[in-house]
């Protein structure tokens, strides 16, 4: 008996530690879903993809032109910007890290931006992303931009 309730045990142990690995798993692949259909929207040109994944005033922040201003805008321009764009636009991401803790998520990856199949810019997102009854949604992107040294990871250089 002894021996059957310290093999239950055990097990019961390796599940509870199994258990919280997997959620978290789940989340990151929710979390990475839920940004990949910013960026399949942007591709589509629609912007009503895009602006599901987007919690009520979603926003934009990054550095101005200056280099040295902040400068923090809502998403309504760019999301209008992408249904006009005519699916010029092609952002990729890669070397994606999802940091996910309970309801709030992290994304930081590195960019490169295409516009007619051409490498524009380059730089990183930081995507912040709180989750409701309805899942994951990203309350804010932070980006920077260079225009040098950008990868191509469609390989069209």
């Amino acid at each position: 008996m002894r021996k059957k309730m310290g093999s239950l045990l055990s097990l019961a142990l390796a599940l509870a530690c199994i258990g919280p690995a997997e959620v978290t798993s789940q989340n990151e692949a929710a979390v990475r879903s839920a940004v990949e259909r910013i960026f399949e929207g942007m591709r589509a040109a629609d912007a009503e993809l895009v602006r599901s994944v987007f919690a009520p005033d979603a926003r934009f922040a990054m550095i101005g032109a200056d280099g040295a201003t902040i400068v923090v805008q809502p998403v309504t321009g760019w999301l209008d910007a992408i249904a006009e764009s005519e699916r010029r636009w092609d952002e990729r991401l890669y070397e994606v890290e999802v940091h996910v803790e309970g309801a709030m998520a992290s994304v930081w990856a590195p960019y490169t931006f295409y516009l007619d199949g051409a490498v524009r810019h380059c730089g990183i997102n930081s995507i912040e992303l709180l989750r409701d009854e309805n899942g994951w949604k990203v309350t804010q992107i932070s980006d920077t931009r260079r225009t040098d040294a950008c990868p191509d990871p469609l390989g069209n250089d």
